[in-house]
């Protein structure tokens, strides 16, 4: 016959007693220290194929990249391998050509850097083979057939169009920053945005920044003339919207164009109304698209707009034509 439940809990507190460990409702009173084992057998090492023994191997493998790296770079600069590398090769070359062959003494890795700025310096340089390519072909085909207005613009200026990614805001709101750095220099544009209180001010900012990066890069624009000079005098020209301003340097960049496009809806709300009734409000998302050219181009557009209004005819009140369509009668 087994003992009733208060009894067994007695036997059982005795027992533990005796044993030299205090009662289960004690233990928990008593404090503990918490130990995080990597593994069960401590003192061991962890088996190979173990999820922690990959860990520790892929970090010393990390460290030993990191270490290779740090060693690699240090030195003068990070490109000594490079530098090194590129005289080597050129040493080779030297040693490969004949006597009366090989280049001389100004001839450096300055050179390649020219030649690398001058291709940089092009609008748009592989463009630019395949049309050579294209019109020695049509000519040879055609005969001399002059260039295209269009063609003559786009290789003698520069161009460069940036598009934003989906922004969380209106075009309502959006429009207003638009319009704000449209026909403005880059410098003038970005110090509107930097000190506007609109909230897509700084993405417009960032905008245009990257934008500016990527023309002087991708393009060579806004890098000024050849030799470092301006123009000797500044020339006064009016722009599209009848704003008179002063040139000094034909490679500054401006904001010829600027407009916003609606994106995707980016989510959706409730609006609730009076009686019970409700509505959904969806999110919108807006781009803002840039194109900057440089101040060349708008001097180009001035020129072109003071040719035409002095070709310009004077208008007269009565042109001397001669009188047609007569009838003796009324034709209504």
């Amino acid at each position: 016959m087994s003992l009733h439940l208060p009894a067994r809990r007695v036997a059982t507190a005795a027992a533990q007693a005796t044993a030299g460990k205090p009662s289960l409702h004690l233990q928990y009173l008593q404090p503990k220290t918490q130990r995080r084992n990597a593994w069960f057998n401590w003192g061991t090492q962890p088996k190979a194929n173990s999820p922690f023994a990959q860990e520790i191997s892929r970090r010393e493998r990390e460290q030993m990249i990191a270490e290779k790296n740090l060693q690699r770079t240090q030195g003068s600069s990070i490109f000594d391998e490079e530098i090194k590398d590129t005289e080597r090769i050129q040493k080779q070359e030297l040693e490969q050509q004949q006597p009366g062959q090989r280049r001389g003494p100004g001839y450096s890795a300055g050179t390649k850097v020219k030649e690398h700025m001058e291709r940089a310096e092009n609008p748009d340089p592989r463009w630019r083979v395949r049309f050579l390519k294209k019109k020695v072909m049509q000519m040879v085909r055609d005969g001399d057939k002059p260039l295209t207005r269009e063609q003559r613009i786009r290789l003698t200026e520069k161009q460069h169009t940036s598009a934003s990614t989906y922004l969380p805001t209106s075009t309502k709101k959006l429009m207003f920053l638009s319009r704000q750095i449209a026909g403005k220099t880059v410098d003038d544009a970005i110090t509107q945005m930097r000190f506007s209180k609109k909230k897509m001010a700084r993405e417009v900012k960032w905008q245009l920044e990257e934008a500016r990066d990527k023309a002087i890069v991708a393009h060579g624009m806004g890098l000024g003339a050849a030799d470092g000079k301006t123009l000797e005098k500044p020339r006064k020209i009016q722009t599209k919207d009848g704003r008179w301003l002063e040139v000094n340097d034909p490679t500054t960049l401006y904001v010829d164009q600027s407009w916003v496009t609606k994106g995707p809806w980016r989510g959706i709300r409730i609006q609730y109304h009076a009686r019970s009734r409700m509505s959904q409000m969806w999110r919108p998302t807006a781009a803002i698209s840039l194109v900057l050219k440089e101040e060349k181009t708008r001097m180009r557009l001035h020129d072109e707009k003071v040719e035409k209004q002095a070709r310009k005819r004077p208008w007269v009140h009565l042109p001397n034509r001669p009188v047609t369509a007569q009838r003796p009668y009324y034709s209504w």
